[in-house]
């Protein structure tokens, strides 16, 4: 059996701008750092040792794997299947922007149309798995998100069958897309920064909470 920690990025000024982030950069802020620095400082005080640690290949994650490591030392493998759920054409927008948006025609996507950008963001937040073919325009579909994510790391426990702990820093979305396959009656709120998840996974059973 293998524990794995589910770390979301610290702050990063896209997320205290409201901007949507997704595939693009964005570098940590400040309190980003110490939000990555007392989590790791948390859970060296639980004595959690990592084997490893798998890291999304955005700098924001980069930057909170390596804070980790610095107190829980451990190797970083990054891997790009570990980025956030791409957000199209508005990577960069501020939310409140999006959500003032009317589309004429309307859009269409997950079998729904959407004549506004309000309710666009809202079936995007929303927990309900009906909107897992969601994409925004030019982005990626929530299904396919969380398939990349949780193979990436399904794939690299498959090659290392003696890790006991691993730490996986990664994004909001991706997170808590697979936390909506793996044990969706523990999820009632998004992932806060630097907030870490914890699951499990044997290669009988796959992942489970």
């Amino acid at each position: 059996m293998t524990k794995i920690y589910l770390i979301r990025h610290g702050e990063t000024f896209f997320n205290k701008e409201h901007r949507i982030a997704g595939q693009i950069e964005t570098d940590l802020t400040e309190l980003g750092k110490k939000q990555a620095l007392d989590c790791a400082l948390h859970l060296k005080s639980q004595n959690v040792e990592f084997d490893a640690i798998l890291c999304s290949t955005l700098k924001r994650a980069k930057d909170t794997a390596s804070i980790i490591a610095s107190q829980i030392p451990a190797p970083i493998i990054c891997d790009a299947d570990l980025m956030e759920f791409s957000n199209g054409i508005y990577e960069g927008v501020k939310v409140e922007d999006l959500q003032t948006m009317v589309f004429n025609p309307p859009y269409q996507t997950a079998g729904t149309s959407f004549k506004n950008g309000m309710d666009l963001f809202n079936a995007y937040s929303s927990f309900d798995p009906k909107y897992d073919t969601l994409s925004y325009p030019k982005g990626e579909t929530k299904a396919n998100a969380r398939k990349r994510f949780m193979h990436a790391i399904e794939r690299y426990l498959k090659t290392h069958l003696d890790t006991q702990n691993l730490c996986v820093v990664a994004h909001g979305a991706v997170i808590r897309f697979a936390l909506l396959k793996i044990c969706p009656e523990t999820l009632s709120e998004k992932i806060k920064n630097a907030e870490a998840r914890i699951v499990f996974y044997t290669e009988d059973k796959g992942f489970y909470a």
